[in-house]
């Protein structure tokens, strides 16, 4: 991982102590709020009641503000956006605690990054459950079902941990830029790919990604990794990885996909202790040079390995306690 993206992990872990701090203090210093509109003054919010809007509902007017739903539900006639930053660049922004449907997207914070957004339900809406187009955010203990754009879009250096992403009509968690991480978070029943990051520096650890209409996971450019992780029932490939190489998949199972198991676009991919099974094209298919540890590919309807040297590839790819008859 590079510089950035060790900064950013860093800077999210940082964050969510602030979060711990500034809602712990809450008591002290919290703004009631019974209806839409503006919070347009830094510092503590919460919600008295469920809310309902005609557009727009919230509005975040300052940087530094923290929004506890408290278990409310904010409901959307279908357009605009339940919170949002009003197209203005607003930082450390953190939204928590509750449920936040139809309406274009559920969360909208356009110009903005450096948000926390915890414990929050973000499905049925007409577009985006999330969206968060800046740096450095953390995304945890988040539903994002049933969407008709992506479960959550995010820019780049976002952690997310223990996302549900499921049933939407984009992907399940769609990263544009580079440096993120996915942790124990399902991402399933998606009508495109299941978790897609088209950057670099991309890791997707401990989690659940099936049956997505196309492939599963999809990590382009370099230095990505899959690690003890479940890939099954994809309608594309179970992972994909198209351009530029140096990346790996360890301590997984990778089954049941339309077309390939693993599909490693270029040269220097690394598997270990990875099984591939019962996939629709060929199980593994690796520029060389590359390398495999601990690998059983067996059962897939093409190829169970296909290792490709020169001239496409530069060199031999090398396999110790490789099972692919």
């Amino acid at each position: 991982m590079n510089t950035k993206s060790c900064i950013g992990a860093i800077g999210a872990v940082l964050f969510s102590m602030l979060l711990i701090g500034v809602l712990g203090e809450a008591a002290h210093a919290q703004t009631a709020v019974s209806s839409c509109g503006t919070l347009s003054s830094s510092g503590n919010y919460f919600l008295t009641a469920n809310l309902t809007a005609s557009g727009t509902c919230l509005i975040i007017g300052a940087d530094n503000i923290a929004i506890d739903l408290k278990g409310h539900t904010i409901t959307g006639n279908g357009t605009l956006f339940g919170v949002t930053d009003g197209g203005i660049d607003r930082d450390d922004v953190i939204i928590t605690n509750g449920k936040i449907t139809n309406f274009n997207n559920g969360i909208n914070l356009s110009n903005s990054g450096d948000a926390v957004v915890t414990n929050v339900t973000a499905s049925s809406n007409n577009n985006d459950g999330i969206f968060i187009n800046g740096c450095c955010n953390t995304v945890s203990s988040v539903t994002a079902n049933s969407n008709g754009g992506n479960g959550v879009e995010v820019g780049e250096d976002t952690n997310f941990t223990n996302v549900q992403a499921n049933g939407n009509t984009g992907s399940g968690i769609d990263a544009t830029q580079c440096c993120n991480t996915v942790i124990g978070s399902t991402a399933s029943n998606n009508h495109q790919r299941g978790i897609n990051s088209p950057s670099d520096d991309s890791f997707v650890i401990a989690s659940k990604v099936q049956n997505n209409s196309s492939d599963g996971i999809e990590l382009s450019r370099c230095c990505n990794g899959v690690v003890t992780t479940t890939v099954t029932g994809n309608g594309g490939a179970g992972i994909a990885f198209p351009s530029e190489g140096d990346d790996m998949v360890t301590e997984s199972t990778v089954s049941g996909n339309t077309a390939d198991g693993i599909d490693f676009g270029a040269r220097w991919g690394i598997i270990s202790g990875v099984t591939v099974q019962s996939n629709g094209a060929d199980g593994v298919n690796m520029l060389c040079r590359g390398s495999t540890a601990s690998l059983g590919s067996i059962f897939n309807a093409s190829a169970n390995l296909v290792q490709v040297g020169p001239p496409t590839g530069d060199g031999p790819c090398a396999n110790v306690d490789l099972f692919a008859p």
